[in-house]
């Protein structure tokens, strides 16, 4: 006995890259959902954000938020043994990254070398609007951030190495996502999924645990090395993010939500 567990990134992975819609995704969930297969959303997005799919998706299951900054846990039946976490409302958190005010004052501190970026904190409600390509009434959410700091770089090359070795000498480091960069701690998607996977094992004991993710950029290979089956998902571009190292990987033939569907479908016969 098997029980499956789908990792997934959100942007241009379950949702479109630009109209954030997926109904074509639509009924792969709903088959997940019927044959009661978790579906953990593993996105740099907001806790507030991911919190506004799971309900518009009909998801229930635990979440990663802030490229692995903090595990949800919605607090009934899963197996918490050896976790360390804490209490937030609903949910049973466990925080891997750095809090976002302690990450606010080291942002602060390296602008002062006049490096040509912007991060959320400096942004207004209708820049993140415009640069995200939200809705305006979504925008708040992204800005809502706990565990990691996105931003616009448009300064050189050999500034950006300068940035990231003045980031890693305060314990910090750069990933990157489709949109943006983001200044995380030393978390990342794959410590999350490793814990989260680890959740799974402990509660389903009699079943062998086996584990799918879904993503389409660099922040999502940490998730993609600690999974059972690696699945890029093809960009709109057409192109696929260059992945070294991880053999074996499935690599969509569609885009986005329609390459997701695809891919559950492929699982679940």
């Amino acid at each position: 006995m098997k029980q499956i567990v789908i990792f997934t990134d959100l942007d241009g992975t379950l949702i479109d890259h630009d109209t954030y819609d997926f109904k074509e995704a639509q009924p792969a969930l709903d088959q997940l959902r019927s044959r009661s297969i978790p579906v953990v959303i593993c996105s740099s997005k907001t806790r507030a954000e991911i919190e506004l799919y799971r309900r518009r998706m009909g998801l229930d299951d635990p979440f990663i938020v802030e490229n692995g900054g903090a595990i949800f846990i919605p607090g009934h039946g899963l197996d918490l043994r050896d976790v360390n976490f804490v209490e937030k409302g609903p949910y049973h958190v466990v925080e891997l990254g750095v809090p976002y005010t302690d990450l606010r004052v080291i942002w602060r501190e390296i602008a002062k070398k006049n490096f040509r970026m912007k991060g959320f904190g400096e942004m207004t409600i209708e820049e993140i609007a415009a640069c995200t390509g939200l809705p305006f009434e979504e925008a708040p959410l992204a800005a809502k951030r706990e565990y990691s700091e996105p931003f616009i770089f448009s300064d050189t090359s050999a500034q950006f190495r300068v940035l990231e070795s003045l980031l890693k000498k305060k314990g910090l480091r750069i990933t990157r996502g489709g949109r943006f960069y983001h200044m995380i701690g030393q978390n990342d998607k794959g410590k999350a999924v490793r814990i989260l996977t680890r959740v799974y094992a402990n509660t389903y004991p009699d079943k062998q645990v086996w584990t799918a993710g879904l993503g389409d950029s660099a922040n999502d290979v940490p998730m993609l090395r600690h999974v059972d089956m690696p699945v890029v998902i093809r960009k709109k571009t057409g192109q696929w993010e260059r992945i070294h190292g991880i053999y074996p990987i499935v690599y969509s033939d569609i885009a986005g939500p329609g390459g997701w569907a695809d891919v559950i479908h492929t699982i679940l016969a």
